[in-house]
């Protein structure tokens, strides 16, 4: 049955792969602002504050957990590595994804109640995890759809179990423990309906190639904890000058601005493999206007977004949360502005995967992170929330420029190769 529900028939693939990545990436968008709305609710402000930084973490660290592998696997079209090369990989760094997240919570000297918080939301990260490296081998085998409706299922359950038990109880252990066991039968119950399908991929624990598929996809890995430390370093400025009532408010106008990337991932997603295609074979022109036409879709459904936000942003989120954002209209436009730069540069992050010019990556992230310490705490502490909010521009936009300089540069020096090795063709 659950088979059936995932795969179906292929009529109408390529609208189903598009309608399911969406809603994927809409739920997992959306679950932070849903899980913070019930527990600011029912647990009240610093109850908020609270879950947003140990909900935050394992979030951050799930960069290590995933290793930013889905991207390098599905445009690894001439099948340098097997699926249990992947495999093994992943189950080596969730491990080590787990062993952060407790060294975090001891180096910050966090009561047992919540360190046990801690590593319950790491373990949903773990699943999420795992989930990732079976729907990359099923997304280059043309099924992306079965993969996203799979993802759409289990955030949107143990998300509602999460909310359910908490509203219920206010124990917010109780609540990540239902959301963890939730998603982990989700994803066991999915991958096996998948691997029912797609008999031929097998499970088995790889030795040879790990450690070079390790230090291959690093600098993707260590570009994914720079960009989400840089996502997240606002709250963590926060945190240390403001206080949790301040960070319950500035996550309430944060949560939009991941909206584009939310809407823009799910265009992006599918293309990668046929992207990844046209790089190998050296047809450079076709990749260029590809990734000319990705890049205005997601300028223009930013603006769309910022319009959307600047008229009916605030007074939404005020009903939604009880909070007086009757001041913030201006500055939610702006959030949402420096969302769509983010979204831009997480694209030419893809991008330079496809074109195997990771290093690359490491570069622009490098700079953004110099340019957060220069910025970020000055901004809060002259500025507060709003203050928060230009400091991740800042950021951003000095992470976009820097990449879209080094696409640009990748880009002339494929060519110049290409056209180097044409005489002697």
């Amino acid at each position: 049955m659950l088979t059936r529900l995932l795969f179906g028939k292929e009529e109408n693939l390529t609208r189903k792969i598009y309608f399911w990545n969406l809603c994927a990436g809409l739920m997992i968008s959306c679950q932070s602002a849903i899980l913070l709305l019930v527990v600011k609710r029912a647990g009240g402000d610093f109850a908020g504050g609270v879950f947003v930084i140990l909900y935050t973490v394992p979030q951050m660290l799930a960069a290590l957990g995933a290793y930013s592998m889905r991207d390098f696997q599905v445009s690894d079209v001439r099948e340098e590595y097997r699926f249990h090369d992947y495999y093994t990989t992943r189950v080596i760094t969730n491990i080590l994804m787990i062993l952060a997240c407790a060294v975090y919570g001891i180096y910050r000297g966090l009561s047992a109640e919540r360190m046990i918080i801690l590593l319950l939301l790491a373990g949903y990260r773990v699943t999420e995890c795992m989930e990732d490296v079976y729907h990359g081998e099923i997304q280059k085998r043309g099924r992306l759809d079965a993969a996203a409706l799979s993802v759409t299922i289990r955030v949107a359950f143990s998300t509602i179990v999460f909310c359910v038990i908490y509203g219920i109880t206010t124990n917010m252990i109780l609540a990540s423990c239902g959301m963890t066991v939730t998603s982990l039968v989700i994803m066991l119950l999915c991958n096996h309906a998948m691997l029912s399908v797609y008999d031929d991929i097998k499970r088995g624990f790889a030795g040879g190639r790990i450690v070079r598929l390790l230090v291959v996809c690093f600098p993707l890995f260590l570009g994914a904890i720079l960009y989400s430390y840089l996502v997240n370093a606002p709250k963590y400025s926060i945190d240390r000058i403001l206080g949790e009532n301040a960070q319950t408010l500035f996550n309430i106008l944060f949560l939009p601005v991941f909206l584009t990337n939310a809407v823009c991932q799910p265009i992006v997603r599918p293309t990668v493999n046929q992207m990844g295609v046209w790089w190998n074979e050296g047809k450079t022109g076709r990749f260029i206007k590809a990734a000319l036409q990705l890049g205005a879709v997601i300028i223009g459904i930013n603006l769309a977004v910022i319009a959307g936000g600047y008229f009916f942003g605030c007074p939404i989120l005020g009903i939604i949360y009880h909070a007086d954002l009757a001041e913030y209209p201006m500055t939610l436009a702006v959030f949402l502005c420096f969302g769509g730069i983010a979204a831009l540069a997480s694209y030419l992050a893809i991008v330079l995967t496809i074109m195997r010019k990771q290093w690359f990556i490491i570069a622009g992230y490098m700079i953004g992170y110099l340019v957060s310490l220069a910025v970020t705490d000055r901004m809060v502490k002259a500025k507060e929330i709003p203050g928060a909010g230009y400091a991740y521009g800042i950021v951003m936009g000095a992470v976009f420029v820097t990449l879209l300089v080094l696409t640009v540069i990748g880009i002339i020096l494929q060519t110049a190769k290409k056209e180097a090795e044409e005489p002697a063709e």
